[in-house]
């Protein structure tokens, strides 16, 4: 008998999936070194404030190199609802760095704007040209990410935790290209106009349907 998941736990197998593809991407975009991101409690409980923000991630690159790689670095801002939309807005401080130790870096935001720029110039390709594949970056890796409150608050006020670090996997999910036009055989360089109608299944599932069963 499985055990039952908490909200928004990832199942360890799937966690294995994706951290499986990004070693894999290692070899083709993936060319950073990445040192533990710890966000300690404390930094948390600063961010999220009497108002409980949420926390947006900023990836960035650190100015010098270790080994002749870049290496990845990572900055929290609070970030709070504007309105009765999904809109999330980022307070431009307190922003902290989240290394082993958290470092308050509030008066430091030109050192982090450059940071997330030499990220973003990685991320489009732009720091090695002699990689064919590192065009492919900016529709891997993303700019920023907006945690969720209830895992923090897992961590840090049910499980007691002091600390939480972050990582990264791949989620690789096959999608739909819809062309126009029919050819036997595509290329991965075809040019022709190409659509995406579909969301994939899971998670937009029929539950009900008769189809939809693993039995």
């Amino acid at each position: 008998m499985s055990i039952p998941l908490k909200r928004n736990q990832i199942p360890p197998e799937q966690a294995e999936n994706w951290m499986l593809n990004i070693e894999e991407e290692e070899n083709l975009t993936f060319n950073l070194i990445v040192p533990p991101i710890v966000l300690q409690k404390e930094t948390y409980r600063i961010l999220s404030g009497e108002n409980e923000n949420r926390l947006r991630i900023y990836l960035g690159l650190e100015q010098e190199k270790t080994d002749g790689r870049y290496v990845l670095c990572a900055f929290a801002v609070s970030a709070f609802l504007m309105g009765s939309g999904d809109v999330f807005r980022d307070y431009e401080n307190p922003v902290y760095k989240l290394e082993r130790v958290n470092q308050n870096f509030s008066s430091k935001s030109t050192d982090v704007i450059e940071s997330l720029k030499l990220y973003r110039s990685w991320r489009n390709g732009l720091l090695d040209n002699e990689n064919p594949l590192a065009r492919f970056r900016k529709y891997i890796y993303p700019k920023a990410y907006l945690l969720n409150k209830y895992e923090l608050h897992e961590i840090f006020s049910m499980q007691k935790k002091e600390e939480a670090q972050i990582g990264f996997g791949i989620s690789k999910t096959m999608h739909t290209l819809i062309y126009p036009e029919v050819k036997e055989k595509r290329e991965a360089n075809d040019q022709s106009i190409v659509f995406n109608f579909s969301d994939p299944c899971p998670p937009i599932c029929d539950e009900s349907s008769v189809y939809n069963t693993e039995k």
